[in-house]
């Protein structure tokens, strides 16, 4: 949670610094805004993919848990048979 956390606060202020760099660069203000729209565009698409990117990782990691999950449980059942069958 701590590095999802930091991934988030470093790209928050870093699209800050770049928001304050543009704001501040003497240029006209149309081109100004047309330059602040674009790139909050890039940042939204990067964000977005990098948001997908971890959704896909953590749906892998929970579908090997559950497999693994499964065969542990197939397991259990099968050592808890041995067992029972040994006590009768």
């Amino acid at each position: 949670m701590k590095a999802l956390t930091f991934i988030a606060s470093t790209l928050a202020f870093t699209a800050a610094g770049i928001a304050a760099g543009i704001l501040f660069a003497p240029k006209k203000g149309s081109k100004t805004r047309r330059d602040i729209s674009r790139k909050s565009h890039q940042y939204s698409d990067y964000v977005s993919d990098r948001y997908d990117d971890v959704i896909d990782t953590g749906n892998d990691y929970l579908d090997q848990l559950g497999d693994k999950s499964k065969q542990l449980t197939k397991k259990a059942k099968k050592t808890a048979r041995k067992v029972e069958a040994g006590i009768k």
